[in-house]
């Protein structure tokens, strides 16, 4: 049996190209297809008929000559299309009475007090979430599948006679087993634990029903369908069902009843894309959406209605990234005065000469520094690529054009790194560099923020603790903020207006995928470093059972001991856990120094040390004088000793790609080889192959697409300050192509239709968050 749509997209398919051989391939398609067309809207007589009519269309075609031939083949894409739009959607039909949007859920038609208490569980406060409270799936139960064609492990609708009812027990197990027939196979309908379905069946014996149920194969190979739903054949639901979201005590068929009775609601939307962007994008109108994303009368019906309100929010979105930006050019920037002779003088003393693109990225930086509007930048490169190296020069730019600058970043073993290698670094230049933390003395804070307030520090370097309200600055041009993700939007924005206004770099060693990019920095222009200082060598990664973790020990200690390397062993815990299976840094400290590493001199650090305990065990290992580091993911982010040759991951199973990827870059920051081991202690074959994945590759932006992929945006950067959009339709990894078309009608949209509804609601959306966006 054929859909009528599955009957029209092949149609479509074979009239792809316009040849006489393929219209008497459609011809043969129509002839042996269209008697087998079984679907539930046939009983709609304008719809049988049009069908036909598009059949006797194409079929009488074959006595044409052959240009006319081809001419109507030409037509049949458009013919098919056009069917699809009228006959297999529907909209909305707005009568009077429906509430309105902002009625609260209590007063919606079907909801008692019992179910408010429900809905207001699932979020729902008022009739506007009721009709935004979109379905997880949908089952589509439009086609009855003959029972000879049942698959396993398939959701189906089938019919047949119930011929036979019985109950067996099995330890505290009741089974209802019921075989149905249709005269040529047959199959077992199981229910457990429902003993009243017993009496509800035996009722139905003789009798056609329909089945909905997903298939098993039973314990001796017989094709079974479990708990399935049954209905009697006057009756069927042959339609397409939504499944939503559920709480406890709420079922499927009582939301549905909930939102169909409620529906038409949606008629108080208002349609706020121009129409213009409406037909040139194929979009379909607002109500016919909300109708084909609760309740569609077809897949096509379904998926245009999805794109549809997809498209809108990435639409809205897009444009407040536009406008936020329109505002800081509006309020103007300051176009600092520089030569950049110091930056250049900074260039000649290193050791090393600059790649290609942080060059290219400091051309950038400082171009933006002279423009009249203020810099917004993403910094982005992977980790070793050399994006402190730019931030250095961006403050020495910013130094000579005679203004402050504050550098803050998640974590206070990175603010003190970056502190002693901006201060190793620019001190000869006479700019005055401070470090302020959690842990500074409350003696030394004072100073530094007497020293900020008056001038007479240059560059600040800290953590949070940047943002507290009695740090001010006698002249703040240039924010950096490192791993912006690990901070909160308002945090940043604090950040930044301690300055009147201020030149803003954010920098990232996360690789984000285009498409993430462009929903989190919309309205940041972007730079990237994509090439590594010269005479890296690739590290080379393995991922081993935890069975080998010995033979990995005896590696590290060869390494140390004959080659002079130093290593990190890290673990996902500081301390053993009942709950959680894994092993413990300081466990495996104790462990280890006593054993394996008794005489190689070791030190252990984590998240609960306190920052100067933190500090005085980085500076031995930077030093060389600890030459193993067992340690948490603290050293995640930032921490540089070019001597680490070796990053061991146990329990690697536990820690996401992006965090791998950012421990893995601890190492091979010197010329010679690195290694990373992925010691796996229990991973199934998914976390397996997301590991195997990792170890194939260095390339962080193909790790990051690869994760993205798998965990979704809401996970990515392992923490929910991201700053990312609440969608409640779009999908930022499968519609990058939607997302690329509603940036592009964005710009056109505030450029064109500054009084429109649709800037309207986008202030009504994001209200003062469209001020933030501008920080990331």
């Amino acid at each position: 049996m054929l859909l009528i749509e599955e009957f029209m997209d092949n149609c479509y398919e074979l009239s792809g190209d316009i040849t006489e051989n393929n219209l008497k391939a459609l011809i043969e398609y129509i002839d042996d297809n269209f008697e087998r067309i079984d679907d539930p809207l046939l009983s709609d007589f304008v719809v049988r008929k049009k069908l036909e009519e598009f059949r006797d269309y194409i079929v009488s075609a074959e006595k044409l000559p052959t240009q006319r031939v081809l001419n109507r083949l030409s037509q049949v894409r458009g013919m098919v299309e056009r069917f699809k739009y009228n006959y297999l959607t529907y909209k909305i039909e707005c009568l009077d009475g429906y509430n309105p949007l902002d009625v609260a859920i209590k007063y919606a038609k079907g909801v008692g007090p019992s179910r408010e208490r429900l809905l207001r569980k699932l979020g729902i406060e008022t009739i506007n979430d009721l009709i935004n409270y979109f379905p997880r799936d949908y089952e589509d139960r439009r086609k009855i599948i003959p029972l000879m064609y049942l698959r396993e492990n398939e959701k189906v609708t089938t019919k047949g006679i119930i011929k036979s009812v019985e109950k067996t027990r099995k330890d505290n197990l009741v089974i209802i087993s019921a075989l149905l027939q249709d005269g040529i196979s047959q199959v077992l309908l199981k229910w457990f634990n429902q003993e009243f379905r017993e009496l509800e069946i035996k009722q139905l014996i003789g009798r056609e029903v329909y089945v909905t149920g997903t298939t098993k194969r039973g314990f001796f190979g017989a094709m079974e369908i479990q708990n399935p739903e049954v209905s009697i054949s006057d009756t069927p639901e042959r339609t397409i069902l939504p499944i939503y979201p559920l709480t406890e005590n709420l079922s499927q068929k009582v939301i549905r009843k909930i939102v169909s009775d409620n529906i038409g609601s949606a008629c108080n939307l208002r349609e706020v894309i121009p129409q213009e962007v409406l037909e040139e994008r194929k979009l379909v109108d607002i109500h016919t959406a909300y109708a084909g994303m609760h309740f569609p009368k077809s897949v096509f019906h379904q998926k245009i209605s999805r794109r549809r309100l997809a498209y809108e929010e990435l639409l809205l979105f897009q444009i407040a990234l536009f406008l936020s930006k329109a505002n800081i050019q509006q309020i103007g920037g300051i176009a600092k005065e520089f030569t950049g002779e110091l930056s250049k003088k900074f260039i000649s003393q290193l050791p090393f000469k600059l790649t290609n693109a942080q060059v290219r990225a400091h051309v950038e930086i400082q171009n933006d520094l002279k423009s009249q509007n203020p810099m917004n930048r993403l910094l982005q490169g992977d980790v070793g690529s050399g994006k402190t190296l730019v931030a250095e020069l961006a403050i020495v730019d910013n130094y000579e054009a005679g203004y402050q600058s504050a550098f803050m970043v998640p974590t206070s073993i990175l603010a003190m790194q970056h502190f002693q290698k901006v201060f190793t670094h620019l001190t000869n230049l006479g700019i005055r560099v401070a470090l302020l933390i959690g842990s500074t003395s409350q003696r030394e804070k004072e100073r530094i923020k007497f020293g900020l307030k008056n001038g007479d520090i240059d560059v600040v370097i800290g953590t949070h603790a940047l943002i507290q309200e009695d740090v001010h600055f006698a002249n703040l041009g240039l924010v950096i903020i490192d791993e912006q993700h690990r901070f909160g939007v308002k945090q940043r924005e604090e950040l930044i207006s301690k300055g009147k206004v201020v030149d803003t770099l954010i920098m990232t060693a996360t690789p984000i995928p285009r498409t993430l990019s462009l929903t989190l920095y919309g309205d940041l222009d972007v730079s990237v470093i994509d090439e590594m200082p010269p005479g890296r060598k690739e590290i080379k990664t393995f991922t081993m059972r935890h069975t080998r973790a010995k033979d990995v020990y005896k590696f590290v200690r060869e390494q140390v001991t004959e080659n002079g390397d130093q290593a990190y062993i890290v673990y996902p815990l500081i301390e053993q856990s009942d709950a959680i299976n894994a092993k413990a840094a300081e466990e495996m400290y104790r462990m280890l120094t006593k054993d394996i590493f008794a005489d190689i001199p070791t030190g252990l650090i984590h998240g609960r040390m306190s920052d100067d305990e933190k500090n005085e065990v980085m500076v031995k290992f930077a030093s060389g004088e600890l030459k193993i580091l067992i340690s948490t993911s603290v050293i995640e982010v930032g921490v540089d000793v070019p001597n680490a040759t070796i990053m061991v991951i146990e329990n690697a199973e536990r820690f996401g790609l992006a965090q791998l990827h950012q421990l893995r870059g601890r190492v091979g920051r010197g010329e010679k080889q690195s290694y990373c081991f992925l010691i796996v202690s229990e991973a199934g074959e998914e976390a397996w192959d997301r590991l195997q994945f990792f170890a194939s590759t260095n390339d962080g932006f193909k790790i990051s697409e690869y994760d993205l992929k798998l965990r979704g945006p809401g996970e990515f950067f392992g923490t929910r300050q991201h700053g990312l959009p609440e969608f409640r339709v779009a999908d930022i990894i499968s519609d990058t192509e939607l997302m690329l078309l509603a940036r592009e009608d964005a710009k056109r949209i505030v450029e064109n239709y500054s009084d429109s509804d649709i800037i309207s609601k986008v202030f009504e959306l994001y209200r003062d968050r469209i001020k933030f966006l501008d920080v990331g």
